[in-house]
């Protein structure tokens, strides 16, 4: 359940109880004059129409929520439900700038607990800067415990866009330095200590970096630390909590997602974090094990869920780390059966599945999944997806000796490149056009509003814990071959010290289909 129905559903349960004392008998069908409605009839509406609170904001949530606030005006959960109607049915018709007047309005009726979704949604929407990080800046208490995960992640994508990022980590020092982790979802703990500790080493400041450290448990998230400049000054401090070969960090990532789990085993979420971080460690077949617990689930009738869909992706990846590249497809063929329109987010997986294929050679196979993949993605896709699919595609034909029929996937990669600008380098690279992409990559590196986004191409394989190894070439391919690329490069990243390279990836098996990049 979404924040948004979250908050109506609760505006619905305080507000029905106190009218729904009238004797007028209940309508047969949801007239469309809700003035000329007794206190009961609004009531029952109300009370049956939860979805429709959240599907018809305009028609019915909007008009039911103003009929109660004339006949009871001056009750604060009606005018609560008023604005949320309001601010969604702004959304449906794309006034995002009204929205934001609405939830605005919320905030200052209810300060102590701000529609935080709403206010950080429409600027998004409204690529207003200025405004989320006024909205980040204001958050304390149940403010900050309504900051959802994935819009965080949001908001940071479209602040780092507009090269805001300074501000953003600054906000997180902020919260680091008033003690608020507590009052935040756990799940955000260890970006927010990122962004927290990448505010420290900017300003020199060391007294809080063991504290951080602590709330950083993830291999994955050490690897930009001990690699990005922009943590330089806390380097020691970094490889000691890190351990030779991630070990250290990885034994404890696996012990927190475990507890995590142990106290919510029906939590899919946790259940996918846990089988992330066996694999994030190098414990292939103890990821595989887990994710099998979903068959036993499905076994008792259990639908699956996007955790369990995101476990079995791990799976997948495990077996193809201990050599066992058959039974990945089993997993992944298993995966592309959902159903899009009941799952959307099988996207995920059926372009997982396409770039598995690709990035091992299977050009025929990788071809034709990108089809699968292009047709969902294209209802259920994001731009960063699509450019997956593009990249994927661009290669597959280049490789199979079709390259012209790749035409429509390079303008697709040059025009949106800046959404995934590794997937544009490769998709060019595949076709020989390895000046142009050396090019698009030092112009990414030489804008400071885009430069963050652009080190992530230049992430080597071995340090790439998540997804299965390709042979399609790398952005890493180039800075030995283009020396103002490479120079401009050393300015932000230093080679990952061979002690620190991740146990995970020393153990994978290794690639072996197809002709190396």
């Amino acid at each position: 359940m979404t924040p948004v129905a979250r908050i109506l559903i609760g505006v619905a349960a305080m507000v029905a109880t106190p009218l729904a004392a009238q004797d007028t008998p209940e309508p047969s069908k949801p007239p469309v004059d809700f003035s000329a409605l007794s206190d009961k009839e609004l009531s029952a509406l109300l009370v049956d129409g939860e979805g429709r609170l959240m599907s018809e904001p305009c028609t019915f949530g909007l008009p039911l929520f103003t009929a109660f606030d004339t006949r009871r005006p001056g009750i604060v959960e009606i005018q609560r439900g008023r604005l949320l109607a309001e601010a969604l049915c702004a959304d449906t018709e794309q006034r995002y700038a009204e929205g934001a007047r609405a939830a605005q309005k919320l905030a200052e009726l209810t300060p102590d607990d701000p529609p935080t979704w709403f206010l950080l949604y429409f600027a998004e929407r409204l690529e207003d800067a200025d405004g989320a990080l006024a909205v980040l800046r204001s958050l304390d208490g149940q403010g900050l415990s309504n900051l959802d995960k994935d819009q965080y992640y949001t908001i940071g994508r479209m602040l780092t866009k507009q090269g805001r990022n300074v501000e953003n980590d600054e906000v997180a020092l902020a919260w680091a330095e008033g003690d608020k982790f507590d009052l935040i979802d756990p799940d955000l703990h260890s970006a927010i200590a990122m962004r927290a500790l990448r505010a420290s080493a900017r300003g020199r400041r060391s007294d809080l970096v063991d504290q951080l450290l602590l709330s950083i448990t993830s291999p994955t998230a050490y690897i930009p630390m001990l690699t990005q400049r922009d943590y330089e000054p806390f380097w020691p401090q970094i490889e000691a909590r890190a351990g030779t070969n991630l070990a250290l960090i990885g034994a404890e990532d696996v012990r927190v997602a475990r507890d995590r789990l142990e106290s919510a085993p029906d939590d899919r979420d946790r259940f996918a974090e846990t089988a992330n971080a066996l694999h994030y460690n190098g414990q292939f077949e103890e990821a595989v094990a887990l994710a099998e617990r979903w068959r036993e689930r499905a076994k008792r009738g259990a639908a699956i869920e996007e955790g369990d869909a995101w476990a079995l992706n791990i799976q997948a990846y495990a077996y193809d780390s201990l050599g066992q590249p058959e039974k990945a497809d089993a997993v992944f063929e298993e995966l592309a059966k959902l159903d899009p329109d009941e799952h959307n987010w099988v996207v995920n997986f059926v372009i997982n599945r396409a770039a598995r294929l690709t990035g091992q050679g299977r050009w025929e196979q990788g071809l034709a999944a990108t089809k699968l993949a292009r047709t969902v993605a294209e209802q259920y896709g994001s731009t960063f997806a699509k450019l997956i699919i593009a990249s994927n595609r661009a290669c597959a034909f280049e490789r199979l000796g079709r390259g012209g029929e790749a035409s429509e996937e390079l303008a697709f990669l040059r025009e949106n490149w800046k959404e995934g600008p590794a997937l544009a380098a490769q998709g060019l690279m595949c076709h020989g056009l390895k000046d142009e992409a050396a090019v698009l990559l030092l112009n990414g590196l030489r804008d400071d509003n885009f430069r963050e986004t652009v080190l992530g191409a230049f992430q080597t394989d071995e340090l790439d814990l998540f997804y299965t190894a390709t042979i399609l070439p790398q952005a890493t391919d180039l800075p030995p071959t283009y020396p103002e690329l490479a120079a401009e490069l050393a300015k932000h990243v230093r080679k990952m010290p061979e002690a620190f390279i991740p146990q995970a990836a020393l153990k994978r098996v290794a690639l072996k289909e197809g002709p190396p990049r």
